[in-house]
């Protein structure tokens, strides 16, 4: 993991692998952790790891699985205290801005208004084409 996790996560981590310990008796897993806190397993996943790295948490690794203690707790004081970069909100902003947007072209391309006004539209385009066939002198199918 790239950036360290933040202060908030960290602790929140911690607390889990605190209760999911004590509670087990024994180290708990990232799935376990996740499912304790309702985040996605891969998200505490990377979580755990990187608390492994700061070592925060000591990660005991076997080929099947990965489970985590608390070894220093005291390093979660060393952690940012926010997890949210400035270019991170920006984007999220953005993402708001262009999904209110396509949310407003789609009620508006469903309102009555718009759907009448097509109409009118194939309607007299549908027109203008017989006009143009009965100038030329070819009978309406339809007659």
């Amino acid at each position: 993991m790239g950036t360290k996790p933040s202060y908030e996560d960290g602790h929140l981590i911690v607390a889990a692998v605190r209760v999911l310990a004590h509670s087990a008796s024994k180290p708990p897993r990232p799935e376990d952790i996740a499912d304790l806190i309702n985040l996605p397993v891969d998200f505490v996943r990377n979580l755990v790891i990187a608390l492994g790295e700061e070592g925060i948490l000591r990660v005991i690794e076997n080929p099947f699985e990965i489970r985590a203690e608390i070894a220093d707790h005291l390093k979660l004081e060393d952690l940012p205290r926010s997890a949210e970069t400035p270019s991170i909100r920006n984007e999220l902003e953005e993402f708001v801005k262009r999904r209110k947007k396509q949310i407003e072209e789609t009620e508006k391309m469903l309102s009555l208004d718009e759907i009448e006004k097509r109409k009118k539209q194939k309607l007299s385009k549908l027109e203008e084409e017989m006009k143009k066939m009965k100038d030329k002198g070819v009978p309406p199918p339809f007659d």
